[in-house]
């Protein structure tokens, strides 16, 4: 009998070690597979939150900074609805206590729309972009539109699968 066929018969020692050797490859190839899947889910999650919650920012965000002195409250409730967290609180402050009054007083028309935006960081429930927006405004004092150009840094929250609006911040 030769050494090769000695090594391979049943109950030899080469035939145990390779039959472990062949068991420790399959284990590792198993775990290097759910690693990667679960690395593929994970990113196919996030791709969705980002394209998600970039739509989402694109319709919410021109209405929380868009209001007529007419229909303020109607677009204030518009907007909150759109917010969640303590940003609402926050939100529901400002336009309250400091633009209401303004717009109330000078008939303010403000109606803001996107220019363009970009996301800065993302995950499969929070999703942060940096948005470029136009804001024209008109009032009493002045019929003719004026033009504003403005960034804002947004952060979008997943709340029981709709994105809302969790903290805008102005940039310069």
């Amino acid at each position: 009998m030769t050494s090769l066929a000695a090594g391979l018969r049943p109950g030899s020692s080469r035939s145990a070690s390779v039959l472990v050797a062949l068991v420790v490859v399959v284990i590792a190839l198993a775990v290097a597979t759910a690693v990667l899947f679960a690395r593929w889910q994970s990113a196919r999650a996030a791709d969705s939150a980002r394209t998600a919650a970039v739509a989402a920012a694109k319709q919410k965000v021109p209405e929380l900074l868009s209001y007529g002195y007419q229909t303020f409250s109607v677009d204030l409730a518009r907007a909150e609805a759109d917010t969640t967290g303590q940003f609402r609180a926050t939100y529901g402050k400002l336009m309250t206590g400091q633009v209401e009054p303004t717009a109330m007083q000078n008939h303010v028309v403000t109606q803001a729309s996107v220019s363009a935006s970009s996301v800065v960081d993302s995950g499969s429930s929070s999703v942060t972009l940096l948005m470029f927006l136009s804001q024209q405004t008109k009032t009493d004092a002045k019929q003719e539109s004026v033009l504003n150009d403005t960034a804002v840094q947004v952060t979008m929250s997943d709340v029981n699968g709709t994105w809302l609006v969790s903290n805008l911040t102005p940039k310069s």
